[in-house]
């Protein structure tokens, strides 16, 4: 199922092939990603392909960010750099992301004399995520710099993962107070950077692009809107119980009856995504936090531990205990 939420390879992969290569073996990505530029993966693979190579440099996500152009996003990055004004570049970004990557969104908003540009992944079970964040942010004032043929530089950055032990790229790349462990990730600009002129802005061509953009916006959509809606829910309120069928379509606005309808139109049980769901932040918790077991089986909504380890053996095999300490022998991070 997570399958229909995926990253489209563009020209980025092909560039940085040599970094990337080396990794995807292990996760079980075609060697056609670094090929071609239309191969989709899911998104869960493209954030662990990112944390796979921040094994290898911490700094990637940044480092990689930082030398985006606009041939590296295709169709996007090119109405990106045609677009008549940065503010309409920042729609487009925000509208058409999806094009891209259906894992992540981008919103903006620009309030007295600051302008923020807030970027997320959407899949709750996807917990550790700091290289796409850092690649995000790098890239998004990559990008406004290319936009505006100027130094444009933020006031401050943040992002939800803890602070690294080494932030040097950090301080060296935005130049301003960065902090971590926030609600969000999320470059902070001087509202001016809106009046700035957009150099190769081109709006006969950006009209030209439009079109294309939202044809595939369209297309990725379909299968985009309704299960990462149910999935957040679920993850978001797993820890006060789990959610009946009847509380996901009030919360969707839909009927229990149009609601079975869509998940049978995909193919979905609402029992088996609700384990799928567990599955994936048992596993998120167990690699990345240092949650006990009792804490782990309250969060994922069981009554206690026994009945999480149970479950967790029926998922993979093996224990809880015996699955942490693998992926911290062997380094699993991503």
């Amino acid at each position: 199922m997570k399958s229909a939420r995926t990253v489209i390879s563009e020209n980025f992969f092909r560039r940085f092939k040599d970094i990337f290569a080396p990794h995807l073996d292990a996760l079980g990505i075609d060697l056609a990603l670094l090929e071609r530029a239309d191969i989709e993966i899911p998104g869960e693979q493209y954030v662990a392909l990112w944390e796979a190579a921040g094994s290898c440099n911490p700094a990637i996500g940044l480092t990689l960010g930082s030398q985006t152009e606009a041939d590296d996003f295709g169709a996007l990055g090119h109405a990106l750099h045609c677009a008549p004004s940065v503010e309409k570049a920042l729609m487009t970004l925000h509208t058409y992301l999806v094009v891209f990557a259906q894992e992540s969104s981008i919103d903006y908003c620009c309030e007295g004399r600051q302008l923020r540009v807030t970027y997320q992944v959407t899949d709750a079970t996807v917990l550790n995520r700091r290289q796409d964040a850092e690649f995000a942010i790098a890239a998004i004032l990559r990008q406004l710099q290319l936009i505006t043929a100027s130094a444009v530089r933020p006031l401050r950055v943040d992002f939800e993962h803890p602070r690294p032990a080494d932030v040097s790229m950090h301080k060296q790349l935005f130049m301003c107070p960065v902090f971590f462990n926030q609600p969000t990730n999320r470059i902070t600009l001087p509202a001016q950077v809106l009046g700035l002129p957009a150099t190769r802005g081109n709006d006969r061509l950006f009209k030209a692009l439009e079109p294309y953009l939202q044809q595939e916006r369209e297309q990725r959509n379909i299968s985009d809107e309704l299960l990462p809606r149910i999935t957040r829910m679920i993850a978001l309120g797993m820890a006060s119980g789990l959610p009946s069928l009847d509380q996901v379509s009030q919360y969707l606005g839909l009927s229990r009856r149009t609601l079975q309808r869509r998940l049978k139109d995909l193919d979905i049980e609402f029992s088996v995504l609700i384990e799928e769901v567990r599955r994936d932040l048992a596993m998120g918790y167990l690699n990345h936090s240092d949650y006990s077991m009792t804490q782990i089986s309250l969060l994922l909504g069981y009554a206690e531990s026994g009945s999480f380890t149970r479950a967790f053996r029926r998922w993979t095999g093996h224990s809880p205990q015996q699955y942490r300490l693998a992926g911290r022998t062997h380094g699993t991070g991503g």
